[in-house]
């Protein structure tokens, strides 16, 4: 795959990611987010877009690395994971921020945090570079695991139902 066909791949996987989940996440937002208790350390709500813009971005250099490797099983396995928490990301902001099912929310981010994870030993393999650039994006995972458990515990399983 040529340069400018890897790099459109890996900029609309995940441009139309993040289009899903902010418009999830803003409809979560704009209606019973602020009536949310929410836990100790959460970030205010300014940070979020800058944190993600800038994981996003490492995301999408770090499967376009990906995408250059000649072992095309490798690469199979690789896009499979990226694409595979993707989704879940995708499922989660549905759960969480559009449904209002934080239980739900919170068992898709534990299968998020092992996909991201695996994907991560995966890239390594493959590339160094491109796997250590995902840590990031583990590191926020973790964060908002530990939120959306926050928000079970103060504040039920579901809020809309």
């Amino acid at each position: 795959m040529n340069k400018i066909l890897r790099f459109l791949y890996s900029f609309c996987a995940v441009t139309i990611t993040a289009a899903v989940c902010s418009y999830f996440t803003q409809t979560g937002i704009t209606s019973f987010y602020a009536s949310l208790e929410l836990p100790l350390f959460t970030p205010p709500n300014a940070v979020f877009p800058v944190v993600w813009s800038a994981l996003y971005a490492l995301m999408i250099v770090s499967f376009y690395i990906i995408l250059g490797n000649d072992n095309i099983f490798h690469v199979r396995r690789a896009t499979f994971l990226f694409l595979g928490q993707l989704f879940l990301q995708a499922v989660w902001c549905y759960l969480f921020f559009y449904a209002g099912y934080f239980l739900f929310g919170l068992i898709v981010i534990v299968l998020l945090l092992w996909t991201v994870w695996m994907m991560i030993q995966c890239f390594k393999s493959m590339n160094r570079a491109a796997g250590y650039l995902q840590y990031p994006y583990l590191v926020w995972l973790l964060l908002a695991a530990y939120l959306n458990a926050g928000v079970v515990y103060l504040n039920g399983a579901a809020f809309i139902l």
